[in-house]
């Protein structure tokens, strides 16, 4: 295991490399130990082979077709859909939905009524029910809405007209859909830089290069 990827033994003293880009097309991996495990048997396939430096590059998220290709054909503004709560935000709700993309429910997005705290409206675990508000594929996000997923609360098809991959926003829930995802990916990644990823990480942080750096 690498900060960058992980080394997989593809056949005596012969290595392939798999970049956590290339570990999923739906998660962003931050380091590999979040999908994989010492000892793992997984399924590659090969991408490169560069024999001059001894280097095979793999991926597993190629073993099956990218589903934001066709998230179009799936969902539509104005849909509702179902999923589940894995990850609750101080900005909203994340909801894994079919074929395991991820969407996003905004704090204001819960809820008719105002919303101080995410977990007085949702849990993780909980199935709810929110309508597709925003689809920006070349983002790869998702934007949904709870209290606009009763029956009755149809969006305009003027409205959803507006919508492009570009990322239009739709009654301004674009752009804090995209503060939000970012808010998130930063989260997540100054969690990873703080915690060493194993023994040896946590004694050369704590150890001094030298006598100058005691100094």
């Amino acid at each position: 295991m690498t900060g960058y990827g992980a080394f997989v033994q593809i056949q005596d003293d012969i290595d392939g490399m798999i970049h956590v880009s290339d570990m999923s097309w739906i998660r962003k991996i931050n380091h590999p130990s979040e999908v994989l495990q010492k000892g793992m048997e997984v399924e590659a396939v090969i991408l490169d082979v560069d024999a001059d430096h001894q280097r095979i590059s793999l991926s597993m998220k190629k073993l099956t077709d990218d589903p934001w290709q066709t998230i179009q054909n799936k969902y539509q503004v104005g849909d509702v859909v179902e999923g589940k709560i894995t990850k609750l935000a101080s900005f909203g709700a994340f909801v894994e939905l079919e074929g395991g993309i991820d969407g996003l429910i905004h704090i204001s997005e819960l809820s008719d009524e105002r919303v101080n705290r995410v977990k007085d409206v949702v849990q993780v675990g909980d199935t709810v029910k929110a309508r597709v508000k925003n689809i920006n594929t070349d983002e790869r996000r998702i934007g949904l809405s709870m209290k606009d997923a009763t029956e009755g609360s149809e969006i305009p098809t003027s409205l959803a007209a507006l919508h492009s991959n570009t990322g239009n926003d739709l009654g301004g829930l674009g752009g804090m859909l995209d503060d939000a995802f970012q808010r998130a990916q930063e989260e997540t990644e100054k969690a990873t830089d703080e915690a060493p990823a194993d023994e040896d990480d946590k004694a050369t942080a704590a150890a001094p290069a030298n006598e100058d750096d005691k100094a």
